[in-house]
């Protein structure tokens, strides 16, 4: 089914994927006679010029990075209206797909893959940012590729200027800094690199914890995770990758890869494999079994602290932006639903929320939404934004909770459905706010939570308290 979507050139197979932003066909490349991923952006989008500005932003950057083990971009272009980005078709499934019972050998050769395209990405002035098992695809060869550049940041414009109230990621492979909202390079990439291949040798990933936000807390705060004892020869790898001071890091993805190198060939216990990884046939060694025989006598290096905001101070450096106007803000970037990975029921939008215009065009088309329907999305998103950090609750407009939640109560004032959610959304901010405080951090981005949570509830008591002992301790 491919919904009569028609561009010419391309013909349409079958849909792979579908969320908020666009949707990922499995299409014919007609010219060529190839097989391609089409990313077609969600028409409501289309008709918002700073998505469409930002849609065929992300198709540039990532058609400048060509590299092999980046994901390559074939085409990307605008037709009567409808916006689309043309991709390598990777129909062998991602990292998180077959994460379970990866071995050691092919765990460091995925990493150091993805270090040689994350390494040409630096070098060519961008930093992914969000670095992930999801974003890590394969070919059928078994060939490891980057995926999905849509936040990536040219590093001079990221060092030129701070990304006040931005935090863009993921919370389970977020560098320090990045959870800060602070500047980044591409040792915030090597770092979420290092999470992942963390969770890939240590079967789960480097910090948990009930919600996001502590999560990334924790990833500014807490020491670094510890591999299990059979696995400790690897343990100077994952400190110096996932030092929380970026200066402790290695400097560039070379030197990681290099380091790589050197310990798997003193290590010939785990290179059995002469082969390609194939998406049926792999020859792994079980990560129990392969660990089981290394040594653990290679010397720890020092291990330093720091990241996205630097570690100011612990848990009170626990930006007031990131937990603040970042965790639940929107981004200032959008990250579209990763082509042939099939995205989420609704992909992020991730943009700092404007002030909202009550004569937006999005707002009106609300009024042509029947009840159910404006009901059915609101709880979609509201689910999804407690998930996300509030993405969707509150931003675009009138495609968020928080408007969806009104206009319901504004057709039916008793609507206890419509209110229940409004509350949520007001509680979620609540929490935020909280805990900034709790941490000491007073500045704008605490006020900003506290808005958001009373634009969803005007009369909620928590935040009109916390508002008010905010005003007393000379916060904002």
């Amino acid at each position: 089914m491919t919904d009569n979507v028609q561009i010419p050139g391309f013909r349409l197979i079958r849909k792979v994927g579908e969320g908020g932003m666009a949707t990922v066909y499995l299409a014919m490349q007609e010219s060529l006679d190839r097989e391609v991923a089409l990313k077609v952006m969600s028409p409501t989008l289309a008709a918002n010029a700073a998505f469409c500005e930002q849609f065929m932003k992300e198709g540039r950057i990532a058609a400048r990075l060509t590299h092999p083990h980046l994901m390559t971009v074939h085409d990307i272009g605008e037709e009567h209206g409808v916006y689309y980005l043309a991709s390598e078709y990777l129909p062998a499934g991602t990292l998180r797909d077959r994460m379970e019972g990866i071995g050691v050998a092919e765990a460091l050769e995925i990493a150091r893959e993805v270090a040689s395209g994350l390494g040409f990405a630096h070098e060519s002035g961008f930093v992914h940012r969000d670095v992930k098992p999801g974003n890590i695809m394969f070919r059928n060869d078994g060939t490891a590729v980057l995926a999905d550049f849509g936040i990536a940041k040219a590093i001079k414009a990221t060092a030129s200027q701070t990304m006040t109230g931005t935090t863009i990621g993921t919370p389970d492979y977020m560098s320090p800094e990045q959870a800060q909202a602070n500047p980044v390079d591409g040792r915030a990439d090597l770092y979420s690199l290092g999470a992942v291949l963390f969770e890939c040798l240590a079967g789960h990933k480097p910090y948990r914890a009930g919600d996001p936000y502590t999560v990334a807390l924790m990833h500014v705060t807490e020491p670094l995770p510890k591999l299990p004892e059979q696995l400790a020869w690897l343990q100077p790898l994952i400190d110096k990758l996932m030092a929380k001071d970026p200066n402790a890091r290695f400097s560039n993805a070379e030197a990681f890869i290099l380091e790589c190198e050197r310990l798997v060939a003193a290590h010939p216990e785990i290179q059995p494999r002469a082969e390609k990884r194939t998406t049926r046939k792999r020859k792994v060694v079980p990560r129990a079994d392969a660990a089981s025989a290394m040594p653990s006598s290679l010397p720890a290096p020092a291990e330093p602290v720091r990241h996205r905001r630097a570690i100011a101070g612990a848990a009170a450096a626990f930006a007031m932006i990131a937990l603040a106007a970042g965790w639940y803000a929107m981004h200032r970037e959008s990250a579209t639903a990763t082509s042939q990975n099939p995205p989420p029921a609704i992909a992020p939008i991730e943009h700092m929320s404007p002030p909202i215009d009550t004569d937006n065009d999005s707002l009106a088309a609300l009024a042509k939404i029947d009840l159910p329907t404006l009901l059915a999305r609101g709880d979609e998103y509201l689910a999804y934004g407690k998930e996300h950090f509030g993405e969707r609750l509150e931003y675009p407009a009138g495609e968020n909770a928080i408007d969806l939640f009104q206009e319901a109560l504004r057709r039916d004032p008793a609507n206890t459905r419509a209110a229940s959610g409004l509350a949520q959304i007001a509680a979620f901010y609540e929490r935020g706010a909280r805990l900034a405080m709790d941490n000491g951090l007073t500045g704008a981005g605490t006020v900003e939570l506290l808005e958001k949570g009373l634009r969803a509830d005007p009369k909620n008591a928590a935040l009109l308290k916390l508002k008010a002992e905010l005003a007393k301790q000379g916060g904002g």
